[in-house]
């Protein structure tokens, strides 16, 4: 056998850079505080769970056929916990915020489901092929 070449030497080379990969993502994710729910994440918890921490939360109309008053809003006193919302994107939606609610409706404690929309689905290279679309437009003017 050659210097260095045995499969035990190769796989132990393998491991050792797979330990050093896992302890660099693990100091980044310990660095970056962890995992945080995104904004549109934060907001629907906010929403369904009637919390009051969210000021933008107050801006929003509740479509509940079963309470509300003549113009279409529920009393704050009435407002309840709810287990199923529509989140629409007018614009363009994410997977990674898709990705971040999915996961949200899993770990909380009650049932959850939270559907999903947008008027565009764009994946990360489209978004840039658009951002660079927009450059040249503006440079070209």
């Amino acid at each position: 056998a050659g210097k260095g070449s045995s499969l035990t030497d190769i796989l132990g080379k393998v491991h050792a850079g797979t330990a050093t990969a896992s302890s660099v993502l693990k100091s980044v994710t310990a660095s970056l505080g962890g995992k945080r729910e995104l904004p549109v994440t934060r907001l629907v918890d906010a929403l369904m769970e009637n919390k009051q921490s969210v000021p933008d939360a107050d801006n929003f109309v509740y479509l509940d056929p079963n309470l509300h008053d003549d113009s279409g809003n529920r009393p704050k006193d009435q407002r309840k916990v709810f287990k199923e919302a529509i989140v629409f994107v007018v614009g363009s939606g994410s997977y990674v915020e898709y990705q971040d609610l999915v996961d949200y409706s899993k770990k909380s404690a009650t049932p959850r489901n939270v559907i999903y929309g947008s008027t565009e689905l764009v994946t990360a290279s489209e978004f840039l092929e658009q951002l660079s679309a927009l450059g040249k437009k503006r440079f070209m003017m």
